[in-house]
């Protein structure tokens, strides 16, 4: 698909809409095609997952090297979607989260999101009564632990590739102990690989498998009939490496439907 006129703002207002709520006062707004797929089905919980680092055009080079996102999209919706200045992790993920520019948000480090005056699309429906949690780095977790159900932090103690499989069984878990409705992960193989062990493409080759079969896994365990939207905070930054975007600012926005009762 080319690319669209929606940006990563709009993702909060979309989760929203899905949800039965709005953000008061958003940047953004709700993906219409997204809320009326919603809406054409039946869903108990939602899912977002952010890829760390890999924009639209790193996506379609590595698609035919990918088993479970290009069919999650082949049922689903798929967009290409402008990722925001200043693309770098955090401040992206907090648009992501909240529908709301930086400049508004004043999410640019870990530790401003216990001070941001605006409040997360996790928050949010936490209190509309709905019970929503988030896995992701230890100092994520913490900063977000008092905003949500479910905070859970992740130590990348034996490297990323076991990071990131302990975050999607870790959401797994989650949703069927917790009785989550709304859950975000982060998985950061691909960054982290562009950034400290990319020495080939076959490297990054290696590293967005990982993160397909990991979340190939997660579709697969879901037992509840969920939305599912994978999309990433940022193209590549790495000076090395930003040739394989071709300039490109747009990331991957893959909606989709996983479940054992879909």
């Amino acid at each position: 698909m080319a690319h669209t006129k929606y940006t990563q703002l709009d993702i909060a207002p979309t989760i929203s809409a899905a949800l039965g709520f709005h953000i008061p006062d958003r940047d953004g707004t709700e993906i219409g095609e997204i809320v009326d797929y919603n809406n054409a089905r039946a869903v108990d919980q939602i899912v977002l997952v952010v890829i760390d680092g890999i924009g639209a055009t790193l996506y379609r080079k590595l698609q035919s090297e990918l088993n479970h996102l290009p069919g999650l999209s082949a049922d689903g919706v798929f967009f290409e979607i402008e990722s925001l200045p200043p693309r770098i992790t955090t401040p992206n993920i907090a648009t992501i989260l909240s529908g709301y520019t930086p400049e508004h948000h004043q999410v640019y480090e870990v530790a401003d999101t216990f001070s941001t005056p605006v409040k997360m699309i996790l928050e949010l429906a936490s209190d509309w009564g709905i019970k929503s949690g988030i896995v992701i780095e230890v100092m994520g977790a913490k900063a977000m632990a008092d905003r949500v159900n479910l905070a859970i932090g992740v130590e990348n103690t034996n490297g990323i590739i076991d990071y990131d499989h302990r975050t999607a069984s870790l959401a797994l878990k989650a949703f069927s102990r917790e009785e989550l409705t709304l859950q975000m992960i982060h998985l950061r193989a691909i960054d982290n690989c562009v950034h400290h062990f990319a020495r080939s493409w076959e490297d990054i080759v290696f590293a967005a498998r990982c993160v397909d079969e990991n979340l190939g896994q997660l579709f697969s365990g879901l037992l509840k009939p969920t939305l599912v939207m994978v999309t990433s905070d940022h193209p590549i930054h790495v000076d090395r490496w930003t040739y394989l975007e071709e300039g490109d600012i747009h990331v991957p926005l893959i909606v989709g439907y996983a479940g054992t009762a879909v």
